[in-house]
């Protein structure tokens, strides 16, 4: 048993060992303007001007359904997700995304840690 825990942590990479899985509101009110809202923070992802804190693991983004997305600026607003990804906490920043998945609003509406933080601009 201790030697097939031993491979899979030889095997594993670097990043999804210190990837954390962090749920909330994924905003995005403004082109280039990207949030991911949870109980601990305002994380950024993605600033206009500034631009992306790592445009290459945006392709590690969940596709997110229409139909659990709130429209609050024309083509933009927000939804729920849960993102496994690395973070910078003294800059309450995202520094890559290695996979997540978007969750029914419901999800995000029922938790009271995350529900006060409902991204209402």
């Amino acid at each position: 048993m201790h030697h097939i825990i031993l491979i899979l942590f030889l095997v594993m990479p670097l990043s999804t060992m210190s990837a954390e899985k962090r749920c909330g509101w994924l905003e995005n009110p403004t082109p280039a303007n990207l949030w991911l809202i949870d109980n601990d923070s305002e994380w950024t992802l993605s600033v206009q001007g500034r631009g992306f804190i790592n445009e290459k693991s945006m392709a590690n983004m969940p596709f997110i359904d229409q139909k659990e997305f709130v429209r609050t600026n024309g083509n933009y607003g927000f939804s729920c997700v849960c993102l496994n990804v690395k973070t910078n906490k003294e800059k309450s920043e995202i520094l890559e995304i290695y996979g997540g998945e978007q969750l029914l609003l419901k999800k995000c509406l029922e938790d009271p840690n995350i529900y006060s933080k409902i991204p209402l601009r």
